[in-house]
Formats: C-alpha cells, sequence, structure tokens
C-alpha cells in the first residue's frame, strides 16, 4: 500500500505530451490544469485520501508536498495522531486546533471524523457538523463518506464545499436512520448507502 501511494502522487516519469482536446478530471477542465503532478505530463486532481492511504503517507517524510492541495483528508481521531506522531488524547483534547493546525500545514482540507466531525481548511475555517451517533462508528461507514466525496468532487464542486456537504449528508443519513428504521445499533454501512436518498431528500427538499 505504501508503495502504491507513493508512485501514484509521484507519477509515472515520462516525457510531456502534447494534448489533445480538452480532456481532464471535470468537465471543461483542460488535462494539466491543476499543476500538480505536471512535471511528469499528467496533472492529479485534489484527492480523497482515506483510511489506509493516511497510514501510508503518515510512513513519509513532508508527505504533505506530494499530495495536490485542496485534497480531502478524512482521519479518525487515530489516524490523525500518527500523522502528526502525536498521542491520540491529544487530538482528542483539541479538535479543532489539531484539525485547523493540521489543515494550515498541510494545505489541506482536514476531516477529522468522530462525534462532531471537525472539518478544517488551509485558510482557517474550521466547520463542526452536529451530528454524534454510534452508527457511523461501525466499520465500513467511513468508506461511504469517502465515496460521497469523491462523488461530489466529480460533480464540480469545490474540495471545502465538497468536504461540508458531504460530512453533512453523511451525518444527516445516519439520523434518518435512527428515526425511521428499527434495526438501530444493527445497522451496518450498506445500509447507510440505502439511506442516502431519503437523506438527500430530506436536505434538498
Amino acid at each position: 500500500m505504501a508503495r502504491f501511494v507513493r508512485e501514484f502522487l509521484a507519477g509515472p516519469e515520462r516525457p510531456k505530451q502534447k494534448a489533445r482536446g480538452r480532456m481532464g478530471f471535470v468537465a471543461g477542465e483542460p488535462a494539466g490544469a491543476n499543476g500538480a503532478g505536471e512535471e511528469n505530463g499528467r496533472a492529479l486532481p485534489p484527492l480523497v485520501i482515506d483510511a489506509d492511504a493516511l497510514n501510508a503517507l503518515a510512513q513519509e517524510e513532508r508527505w504533505w508536498s506530494d499530495v495536490p492541495a485542496g485534497s480531502i483528508l478524512t482521519p479518525h481521531p487515530g489516524e490523525m495522531a500518527r500523522l502528526l506522531h502525536a498521542e491520540r488524547d491529544a487530538v482528542q483534547a483539541d479538535r479543532i486546533g489539531t484539525a485547523l493546525r493540521a489543515a494550515r500545514e498541510w494545505r489541506q482540507i482536514v476531516v477529522l471524523k468522530g462525534a462532531y466531525t471537525v472539518i478544517a481548511s488551509p485558510d482557517g475555517e474550521a466547520y463542526v457538523l452536529p451530528f454524534a451517533t454510534p452508527l457511523l462508528a461501525t466499520a465500513g461507514t467511513g468508506d461511504v463518506l469517502a465515496g460521497i466525496l469523491v462523488g461530489l468532487l466529480a460533480q464540480g464542486l469545490k474540495p471545502l464545499d465538497a468536504a461540508i456537504a458531504g460530512g453533512f449528508l453523511h451525518g444527516l443519513t445516519a439520523v434518518e436512520i435512527e428515526e425511521n428504521w428499527e434495526q438501530g445499533a444493527g445497522t451496518v454501512a450498506s445500509d447507510l448507502v440505502a439511506a442516502l436518498p431519503a437523506a438527500l431528500k430530506r436536505l434538498t427538499a
């Protein structure tokens, strides 16, 4: 995993090729518009980095210099502690301050998961989501969040907007399950996916 992440961010060593047409990661965006990785003839858009990819980055020095600016990192407190080479308790003791400092240093959007998820931007903005539910502590629910974020980025939302909207939708979906489903504590990640349309409808009504 660590090697894959390192090589993916570095990009293939190949000469630049003349661009043909307007092919990019976002509709209407020419290839190479982002800037990251252009020295190798290909540009990376802002990324969503989660789970083992975060743990792989934590093994590298100054890893943030290789990640496209404005990417979204989604660590839980343990992963955040590894990225910062700090103690988990220290992260939890000052969640907002920790997320803000990391976002500024890394020049990335930080989504520090947990009860009342904190979203921090490199510009010093912080947002705290109003959700604290054990339904989001089950295995795989973080993967659902990552998928939501990727989908919003692919639709053209700016990274900070995608992080806020995606995090809120993720939490609202858990609330939708708590209010309307009978299974409660037996909820698994696939249930969260199934409930997304209803939560989205409620959010946009």
